[in-house]
């Protein structure tokens, strides 16, 4: 059995242009929130592992949400080098194909060796991407904003569909989606002009005035559009990770795997590629929908103050009525 890539079932094998994969980025070591969940839990380990809310983790959160698209069969997690032990337990039964990788990279090698995967097993798969940290409400809106996304993209082969939330405040640690207008023929999606990663709060602002969206980072289009577009921006390493396709699955997996990371330089998806390519984006806007990117110890607790207060006056309503 491979090392790097564990798989409790079968990957489903097929050039069906109607299958879906979800991919959950779950690799991220948590470094903002380390004292945070420190200070919470006693010991630190990366948030997307962390019962920060209810009696789930966030990745569990994330991977019973997407579960009502995809089934464990058609889910691939990536993670961090050492964190199989933590990882794992909270992925079994939701989640049957794990990608432990050799080194800690940037999000855009973590995505492309998984769809690399993903392409050996269904080339013409429709994928949903999404980090494991994000705290989103109520989860029945959340879950039909994505299956519209994956419609879009299903419709529209060529694009990548972004979910976009609506800002609260021109956070410099966020990206954004600068919005043109709706497109008749796709109901639901919105044009966008212009991709902006992480800019100053005052283009942040302006951008919000002119009814940008935040980016999510979850997104849904072919696996072979978002191949396509990394292709477009670095030529060399897609060569060296096009020849781990057909060794995915072979004996030769394990070392082809350590070879991409020892050999790839960095690649940060959003500013990378994204940034890059706004004529082959739309959006889809949750609303209707709370979303908070946890990477701060702020967010997390106004976001906990939130629904703390929502339920007392819940429950003073209710002794009223």
């Amino acid at each position: 059995m491979a090392e790097y890539l564990r798989s409790s079932t079968r990957p489903v094998q097929s050039d069906s242009p109607t299958l879906d994969w979800t991919l959950v980025l779950a690799g991220g070591e948590g470094t903002r929130l380390a004292e945070y969940v420190e200070r919470r839990f006693g010991h630190r380990i990366p948030k997307q592992f962390c019962r920060l809310l209810g009696s789930r983790s966030m990745l569990e959160h994330t991977l019973d949400r997407l579960n009502r698209l995809t089934p464990a069969a058609r889910t691939l997690a990536v993670i961090g080098t050492d964190q199989a032990a933590l990882a794992m337990p909270q992925l079994a039964g939701r989640c049957d194909h794990v990608f432990r990788q050799p080194a800690a990279r940037d999000t855009g090698i973590a995505l492309y060796v998984a769809l690399a995967m993903v392409l050996r097993w269904t080339p013409n798969a429709i994928v949903a991407i999404t980090p494991a940290d994000h705290y989103v409400a109520p989860a029945d809106a959340y879950v039909e904003q994505v299956r519209r996304a994956r419609s879009i993209a299903a419709r529209r082969r060529d694009t990548v569909v972004l979910l976009g939330a609506r800002p609260t405040e021109p956070d410099p640690d966020l990206g954004y989606l600068a919005i043109g207008g709706p497109i008749a023929s796709l109901p639901g999606a919105l044009a966008v002009d212009a991709f902006v990663e992480k800019p100053a709060v005052t283009r942040a602002s302006a951008l919000i005035r002119g009814g940008a969206l935040w980016n999510t980072m979850v997104m849904c289009a072919t696996a072979s559009t978002l191949w396509e577009l990394g292709r477009a921006v670095e030529p060399g390493l897609f060569d060296l990770l096009e020849a781990l396709i057909p060794l995915v699955g072979t004996r030769h997996e394990d070392t082809a795997l350590a070879h991409v990371y020892r050999t790839a330089g960095a690649l940060g998806f959003s500013r990378g590629v994204l940034e890059r390519s706004p004529a082959r984006l739309v959006a889809v806007a949750l609303d209707g929908v709370e979303w908070s990117d946890w990477g701060r110890p702020e967010r997390v607790e106004t976001t906990l103050a939130l629904r703390r207060s929502r339920a007392l006056v819940s429950d003073a309503s209710a002794l009223v009525a």
